[in-house]
């Protein structure tokens, strides 16, 4: 007997209907304004569809000779290990919301009675059979709810992975510019090895000449000594911050040659105030509309749970025992009594988590605000520092170690204090590259947590690390 003459053609066409429900996706949130220009690789690529094929996610060419940032960020988009990890978390929510729209499968059973006994039992002679197919009704609303809740959860993991691709771009960009920082560190330090070496020939002569003591020629040898290993932990340095560089986009080692960026100077200090209006663009704090949201559902969704289903089957009974071997329908209809259990510890639970994430979004915007003050802090504190070096420090630094020099050469004053005025110009410079490089970090971790670049800003204008070629000054 099968089944197409034991069920109603409607009934089946009902089944069908229900079980191919399609879900449309749409998980992920509009992007943040920062990075948004840059598309993304495999490895951010949008889950508009989930499939059954495996996807392969082919690794980004490793970047040779130069390097731009703009280069590291579209790579770091495209590569990032962690960020493909958010992306098939994605994937996972959305295949989750398909299986929400699913109602249960209809059970199918087989019943045979009255058979090898004995008597009028014996054999199949009384064989009674039955073929039943049931179906479990949702009643107040589940399969709705559970869609609603699992859209919601899919949601989150799309404020996830922003979350993330704001990090990783805020981290490559402050990666960047480090490497940027320590090219220019190395350029310095290997300006003042050449420094060193001539000012040793330049004692080597005075000393020759009787101008100067033996002893100085020394000294000046330990400033050579000193100024090469200087260089050689710089180049130790740079190559790390490059493998650390590279590891962001899921390179082994740094195949680049040189980053080109110049630190620039930096331009008027942003107020803090219309940055703090920009925090509704974090997805740390604008995720939190959405989990409100998807604790809303939840509470639905353990209401609904609540309400019993009913259980509905239809079925085929064959009778061996009459003379005419008599068929005949059934109906079974299974209504729970909800007496006892009526969800209630669910729906309270449901209810205090959606209170607790009422909180926990009131803690998320306080501590948004509190790093994006502390982040502005020490972006000023940077600005003040390099505006500071650039107008007042190194131009006197200079100004001493010319005149410095020139004394020196007119024999007029000794080696340590031309030894000396130059130190001081070589670490007022330093100073000054490592107080750009922070201040471009703190930008980085700025407009990170605003989610925008600050130049875009209402009431802000900074300079960030162009893509031309650095030209600091040397000492």
């Amino acid at each position: 007997m099968t089944m197409s003459r034991c069920l109603p053609f409607g009934l089946i066409g009902w089944l069908a209907l229900v079980g191919c429900t399609a879900v449309p996706i749409d998980s992920l949130p509009p992007p943040r304004p920062l990075g948004a220009d840059l598309g993304s690789g495999p490895a951010g690529e949008p889950a508009s569809a989930v499939t059954d094929a495996p996807t392969s996610r082919p690794v980004p060419a490793e970047p040779t000779g130069e390097l731009t940032l703009r280069r590291a960020l579209a790579l770091a988009l495209a590569g990032n290990p962690e960020l493909a990890g958010f992306s098939w978390a994605v994937r996972m929510a959305e295949a989750d919301r398909i299986q929400a729209a699913l109602p249960p499968n209809p059970e199918l059973e087989a019943e045979f009675e009255n058979f090898a006994g004995t008597g009028e039992f014996r054999g199949t002679r009384a064989l009674e059979t039955t073929v039943a197919l049931g179906q479990v009704i949702e009643l107040g609303g589940k399969r709705r709810a559970r869609m609603r809740l699992a859209d919601r959860e899919s949601r989150l993991a799309g404020w996830d992975y922003e979350a993330k691709r704001l990090a990783v771009l805020t981290d490559v960009t402050k990666q960047f510019i480090g490497v940027l920082a320590l090219q220019g560190q190395l350029a310095f330090a290997r300006r003042g090895l050449d420094l060193a070496r001539q000012t040793r020939q330049a004692v080597a002569r005075r000393v020759g000449a009787g101008k100067a003591v033996a002893t100085e020629e020394s000294k000046a040898a330990v400033a050579v000594a000193s100024a090469r290993i200087a260089v050689r932990r710089t180049e130790r340095k740079l190559k790390a911050a490059g493998i650390s560089l590279a590891a962001t986009w899921g390179g082994r080692g740094a195949k680049f040659t040189r980053a080109i960026g110049q630190l620039g100077e930096p331009g008027p200090l942003p107020p803090l105030g219309p940055l703090i209006a920009k925090l509704a663009q974090n997805p740390d704090v604008a995720r939190w509309s959405a989990e409100i949201a998807r604790h809303r559902s939840a509470v639905e969704a353990e209401r609904a749970n609540g309400v019993p289903d009913v259980e509905v089957g239809v079925g085929y009974r064959h009778f061996r025992e009459t003379e005419d071997n008599d068929r005949a329908m059934l109906v079974t209809v299974a209504i729970p009594l909800p007496i006892f259990d009526r969800n209630q510890s669910g729906v309270r639970k449901a209810s205090f988590a959606l209170l607790k994430a009422r909180a926990d979004q009131r803690a998320a915007e306080v501590r948004a605000r509190a790093d994006l003050e502390a982040a502005w802090q020490e972006l000023a504190a940077s600005h003040e520092e390099a505006v500071s070096l650039r107008d007042e420090v190194l131009p006197a630094a200079r100004a001493s170690y010319e005149a410095a020099g020139k004394l020196f050469a007119a024999g007029k004053t000794d080696y340590l204090d031309m030894l000396d005025a130059q130190q001081t110009l070589m670490d007022a410079t330093a100073q000054h590259v490592d107080a750009l490089a922070a201040y471009h970090q703190a930008v980085a971790d700025v407009e990170g947590l605003i989610g925008q670049r600050l130049e875009t800003t209402d009431n802000a204008e900074t300079r960030t690390p162009s893509e031309e070629p650095s030209h600091a000054k040397q000492p």
